[in-house]
């Protein structure tokens, strides 16, 4: 400050000097606005991408749900009355319900004009008066998974650069991108039309989501041909013998999201899971780790004969003492190759070992997790395997955890990399 006030003195005496005699103030303020600190932050997000019990997959199974989201998909309105009611271009979307969103507009063709629609009597070509893209905006719930369908057939008797069409699903407010693909880049047409079906699904991020379709083949009236678009909710389950199983994409854990829930483990049974995580804004460190509650809920004469009771001073289930995990750095493809770094085990206590991983800011990091109800070992085939270099062994007597369950509670946490150097994951939370 002292520095600052003298430069404003000796600016005030040159300036004095300059016009001696008179009595003029020279005055300098610099101003500095809209100087703002801003905290990081880190927003870890977790992503369910595999699982499997005793060899067999969960698998998404999905059914399309309620009303087609897409207005006048088949094209059928208006009725094109033009060039004897054969073909029409409409570049108002009151007509259409379809957005013009570069070009002279949509073409209905009717009657067969070159080729047989998919469904109804007309169809829409995308190479109007010239290249056209149209669109439609769709209100949509984020996290709710769709599916587009469309049947595409390259225009008869022209040429495979005539017949490129463009599909692209994006988010309305910052236009991220969720689906897009070229279709019929190689496709020349026949005598007739011939069409194909093509599905995507995908999950809305926004509220309002747009799927457009564009010419992408030569500029010169004619391209390929489009009809009967449908976009449908999608309802998912999730199915996987001998349990329940849940995936999803990345995202805040809630209530609901599990990763293990089987009814009848046995001893030998394992498992594996492929979980991605995203540390967004800042470099950080990532612990992993169970803690749970055992259930005795009955006891049965294998388990008497073994020494179990429901009374005493800990009346709990004992089946996490069974439970042994693997984990380690996976580069995606959910198996474990040699040379992947470990974090856990083989055969660590599921409760017991606390995982940690360092992700960097917006990069994908990939952890592959193994369970056992048994002995777990490495570059064992003698047993159960998985990937072929995963054993679980369940000999021995473990007739004491029959009828019970385990209620895991999985926790994962971040904190970011800087100023927190060096940090253990076994410091901050273990016992």
């Amino acid at each position: 400050m002292k520095r600052i006030i003298y430069s404003l003195a000796v600016v005030g005496v040159i300036a004095a000097g300059a016009v001696a005699g008179t009595n003029a103030l020279f005055n300098d303020t610099e101003t500095s606005t809209g100087n703002i600190f801003t905290a990081g932050a880190i927003d870890l997000k977790v992503d369910h991408a595999k699982a499997s019990y005793n060899g067999e997959d969960c698998l998404s199974n999905c059914v399309e749900d309620g009303p087609n989201l897409i207005v006048n998909g088949d094209f059928e309105t208006p009725v094109v009355t033009a060039n004897g009611g054969q073909w029409q271009i409409y570049p108002d979307a009151s007509l259409t319900s379809w957005t013009v969103e570069s070009g002279s507009g949509l073409e209905l063709q009717r009657n067969s004009v070159a080729g047989a629609p998919h469904g109804g009597v007309q169809l829409a070509e995308l190479d109007s008066d010239n290249s056209s893209a149209v669109s439609q905006t769709i209100t949509t719930v984020p996290g709710a998974k769709y599916r587009l369908t469309f049947w595409y057939s390259p225009r008869p008797n022209r040429p495979a650069g005539d017949n490129t069409i463009g599909v692209i699903v994006k988010v309305v407010s910052d236009n991220t991108v969720l689906v897009t693909d070229t279709i019929g880049a190689a496709s020349a047409g026949g005598a007739n039309t011939s069409w194909t079906l093509h599905t995507y699904n995908f999950t809305a991020l926004d509220a309002s989501t747009k799927v457009m379709f564009s010419d992408l083949g030569t500029d010169n009236s004619f391209g390929g041909y489009l009809d009967d678009v449908s976009m449908r909710v999608l309802d998912c389950t999730y199915v996987i013998v001998g349990g329940t199983c849940t995936l999803w994409e990345e995202k805040d854990l809630t209530d609901g999201d599990y990763f293990w829930q089987f009814g009848d483990v046995k001893p030998g049974d394992y498992g594996q899971n492929l979980i991605s995580l995203h540390a967004f804004n800042n470099d950080a460190y990532m612990c992993w780790y169970v803690d749970g509650v055992d259930n005795e809920n009955t006891v049965v004469d294998p388990e008497l004969d073994a020494g179990d009771t429901l009374t005493g001073p800990t009346p709990f289930g004992e089946l996490s003492n069974y439970l042994k995990i693997f984990a380690w750095e996976d580069d995606g493809d959910g198996v474990y190759e040699e040379g992947e770094p470990t974090l856990a085990g083989p055969n660590s206590p599921i409760e017991t070992e606390i995982i940690q991983m360092s992700l960097q800011s917006s990069i994908t990091g990939w952890l592959g997790l193994a369970w056992c109800a048994g002995t777990q070992s490495l570059i064992d085939t003698n047993a159960n395997t998985i990937n072929d270099a995963i054993d679980c062994d369940g000999s021995g007597n473990q007739d004491v955890a029959q009828t019970d369950s385990y209620v895991a509670t999985v926790t994962a946490y971040a904190v970011q990399q800087r100023n927190n150097t060096p940090f253990s994951c076994d410091e901050e939370f273990g016992d």
